[in-house]
């Protein structure tokens, strides 16, 4: 379960790094700027890369389960901050067949949206930038 735990912390990074990414493409975009190469698969597998930051999370949940002992609050907070976070990057295939710079736009809310609830998701149990984790 540690490893888990560890895997799912470092993967963090590779979410914080593809949404930061995503988020710079699609600013571009909304400008009406063609993004340079490198940023459309940050654009295109942002929530990819969550889907596997939620699996990890949910496997790790899992684990704890099956080990015993009382669930905590933050057991519970944090795993529904990160699956809304999920949610809303999801919620920007909504806008994928769309014209610029509608497109770009509902993207780049649902994007902000999900980064948003990360950073609640990352608040809510202390993780680094918001604690020593």
């Amino acid at each position: 379960m540690s490893g888990l735990l560890i895997l799912h912390s470092l993967w963090r990074w590779a979410v914080l790094l593809a949404v930061l990414g995503a988020l710079y493409g699609l600013i571009q975009e909304a400008r009406g700027v063609e993004p340079a190469a490198r940023w459309k698969p940050f654009i295109r597998f942002y929530p990819v890369i969550l889907d596997i930051q939620v699996a990890l999370g949910i496997l790790l949940w899992l684990a704890q389960r099956l080990g015993g002992g009382p669930l905590i609050p933050i057991q519970v907070i944090h795993p529904v901050w990160g699956l809304l976070a999920a949610g809303a990057a999801h919620a920007a295939a909504a806008f994928r067949e769309r014209e610029n710079p509608i497109r770009a736009r509902g993207m780049l809310i649902a994007y902000t949206l999900s980064l948003a609830l990360i950073l609640i998701a990352l608040a809510s149990v202390g993780a680094f930038p918001f604690g020593r984790r």
